[in-house]
């Protein structure tokens, strides 16, 4: 078998489209239909439907997804050791500004570029929207996507949002809640200020921050409350976890996105390591027991990081 049949399989599979696969394999529209006809012929099975505007993948598509991916990653890391001249060059990767991720993608970074010497890393910390973008852009080879509700990148995590809020603070006595946030399109601000609204809670958003370092020295000061995944609410501030007093917020996803182009081997071998470091960090592993509740009741509705 051609395996290029496959990494076009996987890669239609991934975008849902012919159009867009086209563009991140660098080939026309109509070579990846014909590469996709020619794996269907191959295998005898409809792996497709496809209609003028869009393609749906069948039963049997599904099915074939983790026997190509697999086969794709033996060769991938065969090519990986037997010729270890293709891994080098610059690789521009996007994370989150998420405080407890950086020591684990440090630590990945180390050991793969230990082992990989020809490689360089440039690393740029921001929010998800604007990783996206340069993504598209081609900015970026790589990023690990902070996203609200669902994603269609390779998800490694899943963790829940919070409030947190500063050691002596109480709810505000006119009922109108103050709100820190990061600048800009901040996935997690729009998450807050949707809860808030669905519920009818006045707020107002009295500080912004490009850092997320600003965002939480302005909490801790007490000044307002703030929305950060359950591993970033650092010492010093509280998770405000009752429902009577602020509304529930959403789970966020944590996934590895490419540019929208094939991504190249050693983008590949980067994200692989990546995946397994962050794979061993425990969701929420910062976060302690309740025991300072002194400020609001009832005593397990905010909890201190120690």
């Amino acid at each position: 078998m051609d395996t290029s049949l496959l990494r076009c399989f996987i890669t239609v599979s991934d975008t849902q489209s012919f159009s867009a696969a086209a563009v991140r394999l660098n080939v026309t529209q109509s070579t990846v239909s014909h590469q996709i006809a020619r794996l269907e012929e191959h295998l005898g099975k409809q792996l497709f439907e496809r209609t003028t505007r869009n393609c749906r993948i069948t039963t049997e598509g599904r099915e074939l997804i983790p026997y190509a991916a697999r086969v794709l990653q033996s060769i991938d890391e065969m090519e990986q050791n037997f010729k270890p001249q293709l891994l080098n060059g610059t690789v521009v990767i996007g994370v989150p500004d998420d405080y407890y991720l950086f020591d684990p993608i440090a630590d990945a970074l180390r050991g793969f570029m230990a082992d990989k010497p020809g490689v360089a890393v440039e690393m740029k910390a921001g929010l998800g929207a604007n990783h996206i973008r340069d993504l598209r852009d081609r900015n970026l080879d790589l990023a690990l996507v902070r996203e609200v509700g669902e994603s269609c990148g390779d998800i490694l995590r899943s963790e829940q949002i919070v409030w947190v809020a500063g050691q002596n603070w109480v709810p505000p006595s006119d009922g109108v809640f103050s709100l820190a946030a990061v600048d800009g399109g901040c996935a997690y601000r729009k998450a807050a200020m949707a809860a808030l609204d669905e519920r009818g809670i006045p707020w107002k958003c009295k500080f912004s921050c490009t850092s997320l370092a600003g965002v939480l020295s302005v909490v801790r000061a007490g000044l307002a409350i703030s929305v950060v995944t359950v591993g970033d609410a650092t010492k010093g501030v509280r998770i405000i976890d009752d429902p009577a007093i602020l509304p529930r917020l959403p789970m966020t996803t944590l996934s590895i996105k490419y540019a929208d182009k094939e991504p190249s081997l050693v983008s590949k071998a980067l994200a692989r390591t990546m995946a397994n470091a962050l794979a061993r960090v425990a969701v929420g592993s910062r976060s302690a027991p309740s025991n300072a509740a002194a400020t609001l009741t009832p005593p397990k509705s905010i909890r201190l990081i120690q």
